[in-house]
């Protein structure tokens, strides 16, 4: 006869219920058509039945630490949940529409919920075990289509992506039918990884899974689709196996090709949780946990088998916890591995068997093994064996998969005929039905040791607290904020210059003047042709750069530009060479001294340093001309980049390549300014921070601000490095400008200075040819006059004209350029630098010290905490306070919240 979806109700009152009838009396009955009534409807389950199925009998517990003697544990929670049932009609829905079964009473549902918030709270971690179901089972038993059917969920089966790490699933059903079904899933990480640690043994019972300080609890995703569950859970589970990945970076909504195609570990402790609610859904918690294994992958594997076998040890050896077997009907139950694990914890009187695969039992098999079992009568358990039949194919839904698994026990041999004695433990549904039953009474069993176990370890905490030291007085959140308050406005002082006592940006000035400076003074250099006779080398006091001349050339004046030097790639810098000597007195070197290589650089020299806060150095080094152009250099650069066309014409990537050499070291340069911003700012700001928080120097708070500070400064500073590093790639790659006016100045400028130079060099050695063949030698001051006399028609065309030309545009692009880029990197460093230092400090820290969090007072006490130690005791212990607090106030309200009936009142008043 098919299971029907219909509605069975006693009229009668229900009696006063006795202790040991406490779970039957908030459980539903469940009826079926009775042929030999003529559609009268009768309960399955009478409360004698119940009591011998949940094992609860009123003289005993039934197996060690399985306390189910009510008289001696009764509580007000209890009698108050037990009240709450008088004088109402029992009755119960079979399957309803979605083809769910409706398991609990209102109350009970309240009781199965507050197990769980109590869970997620995390007094299981603080006193003892809570009641729950395990599902446990052998590799490939079908124990993940068993979860599938109780949860109406669909899990992963391909191939490396079955059970891996325990499944917390708490399934509660809504208020109304109309509530949109949803499943919020959690990551609880109560272990961490150590990639170093191998193996299992006594000391490492999960190998190199160690057990964290404090247990975290992250929501991952929320799902409001039963199709999605899959995927979603899936990504978690990938989540928990790759310990070192953020887990965000698996949240759904990401490319799945970016999903990681291996695991960093096969198997994890920790948690996936997923909290589903939706109409008709029963109040069940149960975990899943990984299917048990003989034989590992690899030979390095082989610690696994012990270290799922000891997760399994972990979860069933609890006396108040429900395991649940599967235990499929293709395989000999003997051979189960998970069946060994549960009698070696001599668990078996608290453990329900569920036979799966029934499908799979071929026609004319003995049928004496299972007849046994189910019948008690071998492999016993406590609270014996249900059979069911789930669809492995994900394409059917929870509502056909559950029709037809009936209709398969109605009309399949054996169940039918041989096997029909045992059908009221047939179907997914009577399953749940008998997970309910036996966590019920498996919470109100435990209900007056949670009780107890919460009271006293309150009490404890309570004086633990007690024996630390007083606290800090006042508001200590007040106190951090206010100093940070202060620090912050000493900051924006200094930045904003508002008095002479506040002086960085006038020493910053001064970095920045010297910047400029040595910018300018390291422009390319001309060095004009090398002669055969003595050259003078005098230095330039204005200019610091060294001149090449002969003698009775005049040497420039003060005020004249110093020619520009670039340097091709294989020069390297010689030796400077004095001109004075020991008296100190100027003197005109040797001529073997004054054979200098046109090709040779000027040495970089020494020029005074513009004083820094706390900066004694009276000096530092400064750049000369860092490239050095000769005459036939350039030509060569000339003659590279032109491609023909038109004789005389100059290319201007020649230009551009001078341009490029001649900028090459701002990159050093720049970066060398920024270092000593930077050094600059951390001054400032370090003794900023010696000033407000001095007096608590050896607290955390001091330590913290000084890392925030030191971190926040090095984070900015790196954005302005590649700030100025875009800046120089920017003239280093493409030199240009649009200020045609400031460019044609500086070359014609530029242009004439060369070819005045030019000119005096060419004439120089023209009248020395001439003194040479006449043997008549001039004076110096002759030679002066008679220098300015010499005509380009005497001395003929310049071969290197163009050259000249081409040095003068190069000169006075670089004119424009360095004064561009200066300006841009001091005004990024002002702009962006020194006003995140100003604006955003104070946030940083602020965040950094966690100020505005929940425990933020507490926090505070931590920081200016002279012994932490102390204070994180402290925090801890209040921590374990407010949760203690909450379960108190939580187990309390079962038996407030449960209303009493006038009738029970008048029967109370009469008893007093």
């Amino acid at each position: 006869m098919a299971l029907i979806p219909q509605k069975a109700t006693v009229e009668e009152e229900i009696p006063e219920p006795s202790l040991d009838e406490t779970s039957m009396a908030s459980t539903q009955a469940y009826v079926q058509d009775d042929p030999m009534s003529s559609g009268r409807t009768i309960p399955l389950s009478t409360p004698e039945q119940f009591k011998v199925e949940t094992g609860l009998e009123a003289d005993g517990p039934t197996d060690e630490g399985y306390h189910t003697n009510y008289d001696a544990h009764a509580t007000s929670i209890q009698s108050g949940i037990l009240r709450n049932t008088r004088g109402r009609q029992r009755s119960a829905t079979l399957l309803d529409s979605n083809g769910t079964l409706d398991l609990l009473a209102k109350d009970v549902k309240k009781l199965v919920q507050g197990i769980q918030d109590l869970r997620h709270l995390g007094i299981e971690d603080l006193v003892l075990p809570l009641p729950k179901i395990v599902v446990v089972g052998d590799q490939s038993t079908g124990k993940s289509s068993l979860i599938e059917g109780i949860s109406e969920i669909k899990v992963p089966r391909s191939a490396g992506c079955c059970t891996r790490c325990p499944l917390e699933i708490n399934l509660s059903g809504t208020k109304t039918a109309d509530d949109a079904w949803k499943c919020n899933v959690y990551l609880r990480t109560k272990y961490h990884y150590d990639s170093k640690l191998s193996g299992v043994n006594r000391n490492l019972p999960l190998g190199p899974w160690l057990l964290a300080k404090e247990p975290l609890d992250s929501h991952f995703f929320t799902v409001t689709a039963k199709d999605e569950v899959e995927s979603v859970l899936y990504r978690a589970q990938l989540a928990t196996l790759n310990p070192s990945c953020d887990p965000q970076s698996f949240i759904p909504g990401l490319d799945a090709d970016d999903l990681p195609r291996s695991q960093e570990v096969k198997f994890s402790p920790n948690v996936v949780r997923l909290d589903i609610s939706g109409p008709s859904l029963p109040n069940l918690s149960f975990y899943d946990l990984p299917g048990v294994i003989n034989v590992a992958e690899k030979e390095d594997e082989r610690y696994l088998v012990k270290l799922v076998r000891n997760l399994v040890k972990e979860y069933i050896r609890a006396d108040n916890c429900i395991n649940l077997l599967a235990l499929p009907m293709t395989d000999d139950a003997a051979n189960s591995s998970a069946a060994g694990i549960i009698k070696e914890a001599r668990a078996e009187k608290r453990t329900v068997g569920v036979l799966t695969k029934p499908d799979r039992v071929q026609k004319g098999e003995s049928l004496d093994q299972w007849i046994s079992i189910l019948s008690g009568n071998l492999f016993k358990l406590g609270f014996g064996y249900h059979v069911v039949k789930n669809n492995p194919d994900p394409r059917v839904g929870h509502v056909v998969a559950r029709k037809e698994e009936v209709e398969f026990f109605e009309t399949t041999e054996p169940y039918k005929t041989k096997l029909s004695n045992y059908k009221n433990r047939f179907g997914t549904v009577n399953l749940q039905a008998t997970l309910s039953q036996k966590l019920t009474a498996q919470i109100l069993t435990s209900l007056p040791r949670i009780t107890e176990q919460v009271h006293n370890k309150a009490e404890a905490v309570n004086l633990q607290l007690r024996k630390l030291p007083a606290p800090l007085a006042g508001n200590l959140q007040v106190i951090v904020i206010s100093k940070i308050l202060d620090f912050s406005r000493e900051i924006q002082r200094q930045i904003d210059a508002t008095s002479p006592e506040y002086p960085f940006q006038k020493l910053w000035r001064g970095l920045a003047s010297d910047f400029r400076k040595s910018i300018a003074m390291s422009r390319p250099v001309l060095t004009l042709e090398s002669m055969p006779i003595p050259l003078r080398i005098e230095r330039e006091a204005s200019q610091d750069v060294f001149v090449a001349d002969i003698p009775g050339t005049p040497t420039p004046s003060r005020d004249q530009s110093s020619p520009i030097v670039i340097e091709s790639e294989d020069e390297a810098p010689c030796k400077q060479i004095s001109n004075t000597n020991r008296s100190g007195n100027k003197k005109r070197p040797s001529a073997a001294t004054l054979q200098l290589s046109a090709q040779k650089r000027t040495k970089i020299f020494d020029i005074p340093q513009y004083k820094g806060e706390n900066d004694s150095s009276q000096s530092r080094k400064a750049y000369g001309p860092a490239k050095i152009f000769n005459l036939k250099a350039v030509q060569e650069i000339r003659m590279a980049a032109y491609q023909g066309g038109l004789p005389g014409q100059i290319d201007p990537r020649a230009a551009e390549r001078m341009s490029t050499l001649s900028v090459k070291h701002w990159e050093e340069m720049s970066g060398d300014f920024l270092n000593r911003t930077e050094k600059l700012c951390k001054q400032v700001i370090d003794g900023r921070i010696n000033d407000v928080f001095g007096p608590f120097k050896e607290t955390q708070v001091y330590i913290q601000v000084v890392k925030i500070c030191c971190d926040f400064l090095a984070g900015i500073m790196q954005e302005q490095r590649k700030a100025v590093t875009r800046l120089y790639c920017l003239e280093h790659d493409k030199p240009m400008t649009l200020d045609e006016e400031a460019m044609g100045l500086a070359k014609a400028k530029a242009l004439a200075e060369l070819q005045k130079r030019r000119h005096d060099n060419r004439a120089t050695i023209y009248l020395s040819r001439q003194e040479a063949a006449t043997a008549k030698v001039l004076t110096d001051q002759a030679r002066q006059v008679q220098i300015s006399k010499v005509t380009d028609e005497q001395m003929g065309t310049d071969r290197y004209s163009q050259e000249i030309s081409m040095m003068a545009d190069v000169r006075a692009y670089y004119q424009c350029a360095y004064s561009r880029f200066v300006d841009n990197v001091c005004q990024g460093i002002q702009g962006e630098l020194f006003m995140k230092c100003r604006n955003d400090l104070e946030g940083t820290i602020t965040r950094g010290l966690g100020l505005h969090d929940p425990d933020a007072n507490e926090r505070c006490a931590l920081l200016l905490a002279v012994d932490p130690r102390t204070e994180e005791t402290r925090a801890q212990l209040k921590k374990e306070q407010e949760t203690l607090k909450k379960a108190q106030e939580w187990l309390s309200s079962l038996a407030k919240d449960a209303p009493v009936d006038e009738e029970d009142g008048n029967e109370d008043a009469e008893m007093e």
